[in-house]
């Protein structure tokens, strides 16, 4: 018994041939177009006559822009890795609305502001700010 044991402690090995775990991140892609479904935890569901409020990343051309129910927004974008992003100078369109679309399209662009991360899945996206999830969105799927 202890010669199997001596024999087995100076035996070598072969290397596992199990391949590596390699974790790939969500990329963005351009041309996805993602719509809001909640805002700070809230609901948000559009009423009659207002547009969905949506959001596009081009990663490539490092810009993002949307409908934020009433006008169209546009900003540069940054990737950082890691789940972390910026977004600078953003700025809207400027079209007359009700007082009740401007006021959620008001809020809409103080919350996007203000993210500076991100949790993509394949069919959610979620914007936060120091990790907690101001906005959430639901990938259109187009079938064909």
């Amino acid at each position: 018994m202890m010669a199997l044991a001596a024999t087995l402690a100076s035996c070598k090995c072969h290397k596992s041939t199990t391949a590596p775990v390699v974790t790939v991140e969500a990329r963005f892609e351009a041309g996805d177009t993602w719509m809001l479904t909640s805002m700070q935890g809230k609901e948000y569901t559009p009423t009659e006559g207002r547009k969905k409020i949506s959001i596009q990343f081009n990663p490539e051309a490092g810009t993002v822009n949307g409908n934020s129910g009433c006008n169209r927004y546009f900003a540069q974008f940054k990737d950082l890795g890691g789940g972390k992003m910026e977004l600078n100078e953003l700025n809207a369109t400027k079209k007359a609305c009700s007082e009740s679309i401007h006021k959620v399209e008001t809020a809409y662009l103080l919350l996007l502001r203000r993210c500076d991360g991100y949790r993509l899945g394949e069919y959610t996206l979620e914007l936060t700010q120091n990790d907690k999830v101001l906005l959430t969105f639901e990938k259109v799927v187009y079938e064909e």
